[in-house]
């Protein structure tokens, strides 16, 4: 009504305790009148309550799932715990550790699972739901992505073929005039390209004599080049910058002495007097 105090929610204005004088939420639309929170569980989540007209309740949720069943009881005369049975129930509770303890342990953990299978059942029914909305919107978006990615496809396949022909076109016209530019210089020039004549035995010969100098001298040269850096390297000051394993002055230098006999054996190998036989024809003719 419009005169009466603000309802006060267990576990969300006030804490839920033990001895708390409650009654239903308004929100519930559930009247069982006033009652006792008889156990706190799950740090005050739920709460076990005895009604005052005998009605037991393991679980009503105080905070649990964000849900709050109870409110405070109005401050009053009747509010107050009725004289009954469960005054000496309560007295029996307290009385020590015993069978009453243990029932109180199994009615918790039986409390527990009923909770928890209640939370599977609900995320599961939502679960569900979510996936029913979401399955027809996930499948028209797949589709719309789908014609999109062959709609950009195509375009670049367009794409590719309209360069390839122009390219196409371009080497087409290209042969073409190669082509003329051909049969141009054959009509202008018809002795532009002459025969092959065939050589006489000894032109064969000197062309034959030419090319051989012409090795020679390139692989003459080319020998003088890789002694000379092999030489070069043979140096002291080269042989103690790229050793990976620092030597002695007295390694360095038998090394040193060892790279140059090598050179020295590879340098008598090299045809010097065929060379200068060469060279000396060279003069001889030039002369």
């Amino acid at each position: 009504g419009m005169g009466q105090p603000a309802e006060m929610l267990i576990g969300h204005d006030i804490p839920a305790k033990v001895g708390q004088r409650v009654q239903m939420a308004a929100s519930m639309k559930q009247d069982k009148g006033l009652g006792t929170i008889a156990e706190v569980h799950m740090q005050g989540g739920y709460c076990s309550v005895d009604w005052d007209n005998g009605a037991h309740d393991r679980c009503l949720f105080t905070g649990q799932q964000q849900d709050f069943y109870l409110a405070a009881a109005p401050a009053g005369p009747s509010s107050g715990p009725p004289v009954s049975d469960s005054d000496a129930k309560y007295g029996s509770n307290k009385s020590g550790p015993g069978s009453g303890d243990a029932s109180a342990f199994a009615s918790t953990s039986h409390l527990h699972k009923q909770l928890l299978a209640q939370e599977v059942i609900k995320l599961r029914r939502e679960v569900a739901q979510l996936r029913a909305a979401a399955g027809d919107q996930s499948v028209d978006e797949a589709a719309k992505r789908a014609q999109i990615e062959i709609s950009r496809l195509e375009a670049q396949k367009g794409e590719v073929i309209a360069q390839a022909n122009a390219q196409k076109a371009v080497l087409a016209k290209e042969v073409k005039s190669l082509r003329a530019e051909l049969e141009r210089l054959a009509s202008e020039k018809p002795t532009a390209f002459p025969p092959m004549i065939p050589l006489t035995e000894g032109e064969q010969a000197l062309a034959d004599a030419l090319k051989r100098r012409r090795e020679f001298e390139e692989n003459f040269t080319r020998t003088l080049r890789d002694l000379r850096r092999e030489l070069d390297e043979s140096s002291i000051k080269n042989l103690s910058t790229h050793g990976q394993v620092p030597l002695g002055i007295r390694s360095l230098l038998q090394l040193s002495n060892e790279r140059i006999e090598k050179v020295m054996e590879e340098c008598a190998q090299v045809p010097v007097e065929e060379r200068l036989h060469i060279e000396a024809l060279r003069l001889l003719v030039e002369n």
